[in-house]
C-alpha cells in the first residue's frame, strides 16, 4: 500500500469537515459555469453530521482540466444540503502543474506509488472514511454540477450509481463516431459476459456507498478501472442505477486510443473467466430482449 504525498492541502485529515475549517481565497474567474457564492471553504457545512462525501479526481497531467472541474463543483449547493465533503486529487505523478493547481483550489493531494488510473484508485480506497464516494475524471468531460443530485440518490437500495453518457447527451466533438460505436460494443459485451445490463461501461462518473465500494475485489491497473467496477458489482450482485448525464469535449490532449478498448475487452473477459461462478442473482434479472430495447431507445 502506498503512502500519501506530503502535499496534503489542509493537513491530510479525511472525513467530515467541521464548520470551523480554514478559509481560502476566492476561486479565479473561469469562463465555465461556476457557483457564484464566494469564500466557501471546501466542506464547510451547517451540520456536518448529516452526510459525508469524498470526491475523487484521478489525474495525470491535467492542469487545465482539473481547474475547470474544481471550479464547477457546486460547493454552495453541497453546503445547503448539509453534505460535509472533501476533494482528493489522485495524481499519477504528473509532470505539469496539475498538483499545484489542485492544491491552490482546495483539493487534497494524493500521489500514487504505482502506475495507472486503476492502481491510484485502489491505493486510495482504503483511506476513505466518508459515507459516500463520487468518482469522476479530471478532464472536464463529466458534469460536477450533478454531484449533489447523485449523492442524494445513493442509499441502501441504490448503492452504486453510474452516469451514463449514452443515455444522456454528448456535446459536439466530445466523442467520435468510432469511440461511440466502440463504447456501445464494449457495453454490450460486458452486459453479455456478466448477464447484467449496462449502457455505458466505460463512463468515468460513478457514485458509491463507501462500504459497498470497499467490498469490491478490484484488480484494475489502468483505464480498465470502470469495467472492473462494473464486473465486481455484477459478480457480487450489487445493483447499479444509471442516470443520464451530459458528456462534453475534453480539456487537453486525448489519451484514450483504440488499443485501450481492446485492453478493456480483454480485462472483462479475464475477469469473467477467473471468477468461475455465475454472477450473483439480483432483481431485475437480465433479459436479452429488455437489454436490446433499452439500448435502441436513442
Amino acid at each position: 500500500m502506498g503512502q500519501p504525498s506530503e502535499e496534503w492541502a489542509w493537513g491530510g485529515a479525511i472525513g467530515p469537515r467541521t464548520p470551523t475549517g480554514p478559509s481560502m481565497d476566492p476561486f479565479p474567474h473561469s469562463s465555465l459555469p461556476v457557483d457564484p457564492v464566494p469564500h466557501v471553504p471546501w466542506g464547510e457545512v451547517a451540520n456536518p453530521a448529516l452526510t459525508s462525501l469524498s470526491i475523487l479526481l484521478p489525474a495525470l497531467n491535467e492542469e487545465d482540466g482539473i481547474a475547470a472541474v474544481l471550479n464547477r463543483i457546486p460547493r454552495q449547493t453541497l453546503r445547503e444540503k448539509g453534505i460535509a465533503y472533501s476533494v482528493h486529487l489522485l495524481d499519477g505523478r504528473s509532470t505539469d502543474q496539475t498538483r499545484a493547481v489542485a492544491k491552490r483550489l482546495g483539493a487534497e493531494i494524493f500521489v500514487q506509488t504505482g502506475n495507472g488510473k486503476g492502481s491510484a484508485f485502489r491505493e486510495f480506497v482504503p483511506r476513505i472514511r466518508d459515507q459516500f464516494v463520487v468518482l469522476l475524471d479530471s478532464d472536464g468531460t463529466y458534469p460536477p454540477e450533478i454531484i449533489p443530485e447523485l449523492v442524494g440518490k445513493l442509499g441502501p437500495g441504490t448503492p452504486v450509481i453510474l452516469g451514463s453518457r449514452l443515455r444522456g447527451s454528448i456535446g459536439e466533438g466530445a466523442m467520435s463516431l468510432a469511440n461511440h460505436t466502440g463504447n456501445r460494443i464494449l457495453s454490450w459485451f460486458a452486459s453479455f459476459l456478466f448477464a447484467t445490463p449496462i449502457s455505458d461501461v466505460c463512463s468515468g462518473m460513478w457514485g458509491f456507498v463507501s462500504d459497498r465500494l470497499k467490498s469490491l475485489d478490484l484488480t484494475a491497473i489502468g483505464f480498465e478501472l470502470e469495467a472492473d467496477l462494473f464486473a465486481e458489482c455484477a459478480l457480487k450482485g450489487i445493483p447499479i442505477t444509471e442516470i443520464p448525464i451530459r458528456y462534453d469535449r475534453r480539456i487537453g490532449e486525448r489519451k484514450l486510443h483504440l488499443r485501450e478498448g481492446v485492453r478493456i475487452a480483454l480485462a472483462l473477459l479475464k475477469k469473467r473467466l477467473r471468477s468461475g461462478a455465475a454472477p450473483a442473482a439480483k432483481e431485475p434479472r437480465f433479459s436479452i430482449g429488455r437489454f436490446f430495447a433499452e439500448h435502441t431507445e436513442r
